[in-house]
């Protein structure tokens, strides 16, 4: 399974605003450091602030820092809000679907893989790379 841009992009500018501590970071800056287009990542930094990971400050001494602390920000809560919820393998016109159930291997092996990655919080990847302030 391949994560979405957007979803690598929404782990970057969070683990980035972890290890910034409680300053106001600028989306510029983020952006230009992940080498990420600035328009996309302020989209990307508005759905994580309706989600409540996020506090966003406009003005000229703007930008945005984690709305609550890295330990209750849950990773799998991260991917439900980014990753598109579609199947795996489209079988629209496959020839083989009736007598098939790729689609549900599938299906249960995502539910896997988020399993795990709602095992963690944001400050348990900081703290396994050594990023916390």
């Amino acid at each position: 399974m391949q994560l979405t841009r957007h979803s690598d992009y929404a782990l970057r500018l969070l683990i980035h605003l972890g290890r910034t501590g409680d300053r106001l970071v600028p989306i510029a800056s983020v952006a230009a450091e992940q080498d990420i287009s600035a328009t996309h990542l302020m989209k990307i930094a508005n759905g994580l602030a309706h989600a409540g990971m996020l506090q966003a400050v406009r003005g000229r001494h703007g930008g945005v820092r984690l709305a609550r602390d890295p330990a209750s920000i849950n990773l799998g809560d991260v991917l439900d809000l980014t990753e598109p919820r579609c199947p795996m393998v489209d079988c629209t016109g496959c020839r083989l679907a009736r007598g098939c159930d790729l689609p549900g291997v599938l299906d249960e092996a995502r539910r896997a893989f988020m399993d795990v990655v709602r095992r963690y919080t944001l400050a348990d990847v900081l703290r396994q790379r050594g990023g916390l302030p």
